[in-house]
């Protein structure tokens, strides 16, 4: 082999690395938004004078400009090429990020909310559209599994970043530092990603991408197993906090303790599952995984009251998430291969879907019946998406 071709291998496994790197911040700085937040909501109500219920509403609106908003930006990445749309998507997210570090009132901080929301609703759905497109094989998995698992930190560190860096100034200083996040982010997928255009060779109109998703077998219903997943998954998640406190009086950092310990585990499951979706497939993954997180999250509302059985519980959940839904994900990638963008944006909007059906269901019977039932539904809704994915045979292993 001739040093000019080392050379060559040698450059291109270099712009891959950072390509992965660049695709991996961006990531994990809006999946951080969310959970940066929480820990500033008092000091964010202060500042601006209001209820920390109603501060607490940026969150709201930043879930529902990416719910609404990526369904819609969908059919721009079939049709346009994923270059632009991830850096543009990124530069959005900038954008509202910087302002809400710059906001003096609710009604200014809402709109700055709404702005990072529509910029991420452009961003990570075609982050996925791009591994996908990009990457194919066992390297998909991989891929997939190492920036999914960006998610899963974002989780484990949002809270503390969030809390630290208000410690440091104001409240502003969190969103100043993520917008630094971000910078850096963008930056390296400016350098890094290269061109890709759309490989979608059918007519360019608008809504062709819905007809296509709409017609194309098994395509609503792999979706529909995210929005069970999820509505099973967030139905327990959401609440585990308040349950924890409950249960233990823990108080605000002892709680954090549980969330950082199943963000911890959840990413290195994610990061590494890759190699195990490759040992045995997306399907049996996907299988194996909904099955267990269905029988663990019984086991929170059977003997959840016991702390150390709860850490080991969680720690299992984390695994079995980070492991089941990668696979997921790189399955419904490529249910409609010309159109993955759109697919993908219809994906992450289930997923917010399922968020929100989860956290209603699960608020009702926590208030009326205990949290042992908030667990029965959602293993059922586990057990319902393991169900309606054997149902299909789209699986490309």
């Amino acid at each position: 082999m001739s040093p000019i071709f080392n050379q060559i291998i040698s450059r291109n496994q270099h712009t891959e690395r950072l390509l992965i790197i660049g695709l991996f911040g961006g990531v994990f700085v809006t999946g951080a938004d969310a959970f940066i937040i929480s820990a500033l909501l008092p000091a964010i109500a202060t500042s601006l004078n209001v209820a920390a219920n109603t501060a607490a509403y940026g969150v709201t609106v930043y879930a529902l400009c990416y719910a609404i908003g990526a369904p819609l930006f969908g059919p721009l990445g079939d049709r346009f090429n994923k270059r632009f749309l991830l850096i543009s998507g990124c530069s959005v997210f900038l954008l509202g990020t910087l302002l809400c570090g710059l906001a003096n009132s609710l009604t200014t901080f809402y709109l700055y909310r709404a702005i990072a929301g529509i910029g991420a609703a452009l961003f990570v759905p075609n982050v996925w559209a791009f591994i996908g497109t990009y990457f194919d094989g066992q390297r998909l998995n991989q891929v997939m599994g190492i920036v999914m698992s960006a998610l899963s930190l974002s989780i484990a560190v949002g809270v503390p970043l969030g809390a630290l860096l208000a410690q440091l100034g104001s409240w502003h200083m969190a969103f100043w530092g993520s917008a630094v996040l971000t910078l850096i982010a963008l930056l390296i997928l400016t350098i890094a990603v290269p061109p890709l255009p759309s490989q979608n060779i059918q007519p360019a109109g608008y809504f062709t991408s819905f007809k296509v998703l709409a017609h194309t077998p098994h395509a609503i219903a792999a979706l529909l197993i995210t929005l069970t997943w999820m509505t099973g998954f967030y139905g327990v998640y959401t609440f585990l906090g308040t349950f924890a406190t409950a249960t233990f009086h823990f108080n605000t950092a002892q709680t954090g303790v549980i969330f950082i310990t199943y963000g911890s585990a959840n990413f290195i499951a994610s990061f590494l599952a890759g190699k195990f979706i490759a040992l045995i497939g997306k399907k049996r993954s996907v299988t194996i995984n909904g099955l267990a997180s269905a029988a663990l999250v019984l086991s929170l509302g059977i003997w959840g009251q016991h702390l150390a059985i709860l850490l080991i519980i969680l720690v299992a959940l984390a695994l079995s998430q980070g492991w089941g839904v990668t696979a997921l994900t790189a399955a419904i990638v490529n249910i409609v291969p010309s159109n993955r963008s759109t697919v993908m944006s219809f994906n992450s909007a289930f997923l917010y879907y399922g968020l929100t059906l989860g956290s209603a269901a699960g608020g009702l019977l926590l208030t009326k019946i205990g949290f042992y039932a908030v667990t029965i539904v959602a293993a059922v809704a586990l057990l319902s998406a393991v169900l309606i994915a054997n149902a299909l045979n789209h699986y490309s292993d």
